[in-house]
């Protein structure tokens, strides 16, 4: 089990760039070095209303996957503009690195995590 405390993507609107490289998302980047695919479920939580999730993703074996919050749509899109958390679970071993963009200034800011295993 991977946690990551702090999660928050800004309102779409509110990005100065509009290219899918340079728009503010929120990653959860995630290395499956072993020899078995791994089979990931995320939930996210808020502070004012019940969990979402699991979303599900299967990462390959000896692959990893770049799993942009903003782009996960199933059970629903991640609300934007909204403080939550996530944690993500595996059945094998893995890697997780926590990244965001945040573009809502022309400089671009870039964070990035390894979130704790829990």
């Amino acid at each position: 089990m991977w946690v990551v405390p702090e999660g928050y993507l800004p309102p779409e609107e509110d990005s100065a760039h509009s290219s899918r490289e340079l728009v503010s998302h929120e990653a959860a980047c995630v290395l499956n070095t072993g020899d078995r695919a791994a089979h990931l479920e995320l939930t996210l939580y808020f502070t004012d209303r019940e969990p979402v999730g699991p979303y599900r993703v299967t990462v390959p074996a000896r692959r990893t996957t770049h799993l942009r919050f903003n782009e996960l749509s199933d059970p629903e899109r991640v609300p934007r503009g909204t403080d939550y958390a996530s944690v993500l679970v595996s059945d094998v071993p893995v890697v997780v690195q926590h990244t965001r963009l945040d573009s809502r200034d022309p400089a671009v800011a870039l964070l990035s995590t390894v979130a704790y295993p829990g």
